[in-house]
């Protein structure tokens, strides 16, 4: 039954946790010509009830999502447009509302120069800290992935971030070992990222293969020569545990060469 938009209740916009869902519901809550101040995004799955509101589900729609995303990346700073995508890979319930939220500044006459100066703005200041907590992480794990090469010639990962960043890797390691067969699997949310060589890379689901997986020998060999050179340049007497936790995260270890097990 088609819920009855009172004008005194707020709308509550159920999107689908992802950047197509929410882009989609940025689209249907300014088709609702209602004051932005009553409506609010939020996604995946409904939470706490809200009093006085109505609750309405989102279904995603590519072609809504495209003309949204095609109006952020026109008519935003390029520094807003990265701080938006980063946003929505985050796992917050709450980056939708944040995304609307600086959309709707950013759309708006109020505006001058990038929208993540207005830290006034509620929905900017989510933004914001969303944003940078998932662009901290995928600067680690531009740094802290580790391929292996498999019997087969293919580069291996596994990760497990916080944030949704498989595709901002794949995109980032498919510019920088473009002539390179490899996959990254991101074991949380059970996402492959496919590089062929010479191809564009592209995503899909499944399980980890259950199999252990058959190094190269050259792997192996590099392996515990790396190992070896990590160990030989450690000096116990200036080590500080503390400092190497703030500097390499603990979570990041048990997917890295040089602190995995032989």
């Amino acid at each position: 039954m088609e819920a009855d938009w009172g004008v005194e209740n707020n709308i509550i916009l159920i999107c689908e946790d992802s950047p197509e869902g929410i882009f989609t519901g940025v689209y249907e809550a300014y088709a609702l010509r209602l004051p932005h101040e009553r409506i609010y995004l939020q996604a995946g799955t409904q939470t706490q009830p809200m009093l006085f509101a109505d609750y309405r589900e989102v279904e995603t729609n590519t072609e809504k999502a495209a003309k949204v995303m095609r109006t952020v990346k026109s008519r935003f700073l390029e520094e807003d447009y990265e701080a938006i995508w980063l946003a929505l890979a985050s796992p917050s319930t709450e980056k939708a509302q944040a995304v609307y939220g600086g959309i709707v500044w950013g759309l708006s006459d109020k505006r001058r120069g990038s929208i993540l100066q207005h830290l006034t703005d509620g929905n900017v200041r989510k933004l914001m800290e969303l944003s940078r907590g998932a662009g901290k992480e995928l600067h680690h794990l531009k740094g802290f992935l580790r391929f292996e090469e498999m019997e087969n010639g293919l580069l291996s990962s596994v990760i497990r971030p916080k944030n949704a960043l498989l595709p901002m890797l794949a995109a980032h390691f498919a510019d920088r070992l473009p002539m390179e067969n490899f996959l990254i699997y991101d074991e949380g949310r059970r996402h492959y990222a496919v590089h062929p060589a010479g191809k564009e890379w592209f995503l899909m689901q499944g399980e980890e293969q259950e199999r252990q997986p058959i190094l190269s020998e050259k792997e192996e060999y590099y392996r515990e020569l790396f190992r070896q050179f990590c160990h030989s340049i450690s000096i116990d007497e200036r080590k500080n545990l503390k400092l190497q936790r703030n500097m390499l995260p603990l979570r990041f270890r048990p997917y890295m060469t040089e602190f995995a097990e032989k």
